[in-house]
């Protein structure tokens, strides 16, 4: 690694963070003005203090590619204005070079994305959604709803039908997350140690497709009993629960299109870091124009990133309606903005 390298390395490193921490601060500011009319009903200063630290990795998940782009933006509009991009282009250092510090230094920022998301997020949430329920909403701690259950290899979906009786769904999957057994009773109640399930269809894979009977009743032993929770949140879940609990809706013909977006998203969106490092070099870069043109590629960052953002948190209205197909969802912002920033380049080149 040469004294080039790492100067241009830590410099990028140094400003992103700096950028981070100011809008984490602005963010708990403005939360705390919003959050602060609860006080005394139902929430106090201290809950208040651990709601909006349990609220930082959520943030750094959602704008983290927009933080990089705005600190790589303003790292290379300062060596612009002080002319030592023109140096270092003049001395022969080409735009792979130079870029390649500020590509790592966008990988390292998109790593802790991800690890975030991957091992921060779903220990924090849980924490974060009791206290926005119980003490901001005012509401009951747990809600009756549609539940997931998993034991072992078995998935069991209940779906309440009185206080005691649900609609009950159990998929039983192999080591490789495929089905070997789908169960679906109309009506069951857990009493003893088991599930009591009446008028139920039975179906079985085979190498023809799958194979069903139907029987009046079927007890099933299992210490899954009925709770009163909601549905896993695909934010609370690990990359490889995703994959697993995605592939096993999938394979049973259940809708998975909420898991199957986060399980893309948690590799789609740290690439977005390496794509907003391109955005701000062809943006800001420059070889001694005037001070405004360098202001107005700073404006253009800051607005482009804003645009990234607005298009990846909408894209999840259009995936789950069904418009588009989850995967071209996902990965659409990145490649068009990878577009944008493919052009842009090779106009700033010359091309």
């Amino acid at each position: 690694m040469t004294v080039l390298f790492r100067w241009m390395f830590i410099s990028t490193v140094m400003r992103v963070a700096v950028i981070m921490f100011a809008v984490m601060l602005i963010f708990m500011v403005a939360e705390s003005i919003d959050k602060a009319r609860f006080l005394g009903n139902g929430l106090t200063l201290s809950l208040l203090v651990e709601y909006l630290i349990l609220k930082v990795p959520f943030m750094i998940s959602e704008l983290m590619p927009v933080i990089v782009l705005i600190g790589v933006a303003m790292y290379v509009l300062e060596i612009s204005k002080h002319h030592e991009l023109a140096a270092l282009r003049a001395a022969g250092i080409t735009f792979v070079k130079l870029v390649q510090p500020l590509l790592l230094a966008g990988a390292v920022f998109g790593f802790l994305m991800f690890a975030v998301g991957e091992w921060i997020e779903p220990t924090v949430n849980k924490r974060l959604a009791y206290i926005e329920r119980v003490h901001i909403a005012q509401k009951d701690t747990l809600e009756q709803g549609v539940q997931w259950l998993h034991e072992d290899d078995t998935f069991i979906r209940l779906t309440p039908l009185t206080q005691s009786f649900f609609a009950v769904l159990m998929i039983k999957r192999d080591a490789d997350g495929l089905w070997q057994e789908r169960v679906e009773a109309s009506k069951g109640f857990y009493a003893a140690g088991q599930w009591v399930l009446q008028d139920v269809y039975v179906s079985e894979p085979n190498h023809q497709g799958f194979i069903s009977k139907h029987l009046e009743k079927l007890n099933v032993l299992s210490q899954l009993s009925p709770k009163t929770v909601a549905a896993p949140d695909p934010r609370d879940m690990q990359w490889l629960e995703l994959y697993h609990f995605e592939k096993t809706l999938a394979a049973a013909g259940l809708d998975s299109k909420d898991y199957l977006f986060q399980l893309q998203r948690k590799a789609a969106a740290p690439l977005g870091c390496l794509i907003m490092v391109l955005l701000a070099y062809s943006l800001c870069s420059s070889m001694g124009e005037r001070m405004g043109s360098n202001a107005k590629g700073l404006v253009m960052a800051i607005a482009i990133g804003l645009l990234f953002y607005v298009v990846s948190s909408a894209i999840k209205v259009y995936v789950t309606g069904d418009e588009i197909p989850v995967v071209y969802g996902v990965w659409f912002p990145n490649m068009l903005f990878l577009g944008i920033a493919g052009y842009l380049l090779l106009k700033k080149e010359g091309y």
